[in-house]
């Protein structure tokens, strides 16, 4: 072997195509890594990232290549010019931020330490609009290869949704957690191990932190029951969290007549999309209870794109007059993936990309089917607000006396330490916040069913 084809052989290019959708793999240690980051640049590393092949192994100098342009459409920078001249620049802020990445301390307080920039050299090309990007090498021991307990597994799409960075680095620091079946931690761990604004109270962290994230993390990504509360009260300090991450269910969306247990295998072993992709195929025949470890091992793209050869297939014999029996169509799913029938007529590109949109259209109509119960639920708490305002103002004063005495321990709770004025809520003022937690205790109730919708001026005639 020559000098030249050694050189290029330890100097090797891989292109990436950006990937905003599925699984990816980080080392556990990057859940409480210190670095300061913008919220793009966290977004373009984290891309970066999920855009790699994670059964990639990389040469000791290996160089990423990919269009610019291409990673600003996935990070939705939406600049007139020069967009890829903005991704070029936040990569290279990243060549000059730092990450510092620790194990757990053991019992002497020692801990093994990995400390480097985040890239290590780039170039752009303002006319093709190619960036080059190598990493530092020895940090690919936390990127490829990883080994079982070791690595967290998250949705890309979860953490480009998010829109600060301190919901992204909340969210990534408790789903390690998660992973490891921790849901309870003491508050000075939390502060600690996440190093967010450390010389704050507690009370400014959770300002700042903690009731900000939740809301974007419910609002933003599937776990739409995500919670988190503290044990602190009237006189107590908070001195531990209690967390949960609940993801939006899809056995009651896709898998309605599957056994729970067999639902909870399918979410540990696959993506969201594959289990969208699924849910279509259970309509076809296919059973998920003969997966079993059939597929264990098997990349995800390669899934897609056999199931869509299958559908392919039933389009074509259902236009033909020949569909077969939904069984026989369970079957070819199964030994289209493992027989790579893509892959062996060549079609794996062009069946990916169809089998992809096939997906992408199936969530579209999930989203957009959410989008319209929660106009729906919205209208109806527009409609109970209402009437709760008009429930208030029609009490005479004697209804309202006996409302209040009847629901004192509520009213009382809600007000906390400063107590229920009831000469302010007596007077009705909407300035007063006893009008509004009057407002928000018959709000309740009505939603409950436990007083109608007033047709008197009396609520208790």
């Amino acid at each position: 072997m020559s000098a030249q084809e050694e050189r290029q052989l330890a100097h090797r290019s891989v292109f990436l195509i950006p990937k905003d959708a599925g699984p990816m793999t980080i080392a556990q240690e990057f859940a409480t890594a210190k670095y300061a980051l913008s919220k793009n640049q966290l977004k373009a590393w984290y891309l970066f990232i999920a855009s790699m092949d994670e059964h990639h192994v990389p040469e000791q100098s290996t160089t990423y290549v990919f269009d610019a342009v291409r990673f600003a459409d996935k990070l939705n920078i939406n600049a007139t010019k020069a967009r890829g001249m903005i991704v070029a620049e936040l990569f290279t802020k990243l060549s000059q931020n730092y990450i510092d990445l620790r194990s757990r301390e053991d019992s002497s307080g020692e801990q093994n330490i990995y400390h480097a920039n985040f890239i290590s050299e780039l170039s752009y090309n303002r006319k093709t609009h190619i960036l080059e990007v190598s990493i530092p090498p020895r940090l690919n021991q936390y990127l490829f290869n990883l080994r079982e307990g070791t690595y967290l597994s998250l949705d890309i799409e979860d953490i480009l949704a998010l829109d600060t960075i301190v919901s992204m680095r909340l969210f990534i620091y408790l789903r390690n957690l998660d992973r490891l079946n921790i849901h309870e931690l003491s508050i000075d761990r939390l502060r600690k191990e996440m190093g967010l604004y450390p010389d704050s109270s507690y009370k400014e962290f959770k300002r700042r932190v903690i009731t900000p994230s939740i809301e974007e993390i419910r609002y933003h990504t599937k776990y739409k029951n995500f919670f988190i509360d503290d044990d602190g009260g009237p006189g107590r300090k908070a001195t531990t969290i209690v967390f949960g991450f609940t993801k939006q269910a899809i056995a009651d969306t896709y898998f309605p007549n599957l056994a729970p247990t067999l639902v909870k295998q399918l979410r540990e072993k696959f993506s969201e999309r594959i289990l969208v992709l699924f849910s279509m195929a259970c309509e076809e025949g296919f059973e998920p209870s003969y997966i079993k470890d059939n597929f264990d091992g098997i990349p995800e793209d390669r899934i897609v794109s056999n199931f869509h050869l299958v559908f392919d297939r039933i389009t074509k014999d259902e236009r033909m007059g020949k569909k077969k029996e939904l069984d026989v169509y369970g079957r070819y799913f199964i030994a289209a993936v493992k027989q790579d029938w893509a892959g062996a007529s060549h079609q794996t590109k062009t069946a990916l990309k169809k089998g992809t949109a096939r997906i992408e259209n199936k969530q579209l109509e999930e989203h957009m089917r959410e989008a319209q119960e929660q106009e729906e639920n919205q209208d109806r708490a527009n409609f109970y607000l209402k009437h709760a305002k008009d429930y208030v103002a029609a009490m005479t004063l004697s209804d309202l006396l006996t409302f209040m005495k009847r629901n004192a321990s509520q009213l009382d709770y809600l007000a906390g330490r400063r107590g229920f004025n009831r000469e302010h809520a007596c007077s009705r003022k909407k300035t007063y916040r006893e009008y509004r937690l009057l407002t928000q205790i018959v709000l309740g109730k009505m939603m409950a069913g436990e007083i109608p919708t007033p047709k008197t001026n009396s609520l208790f005639e």
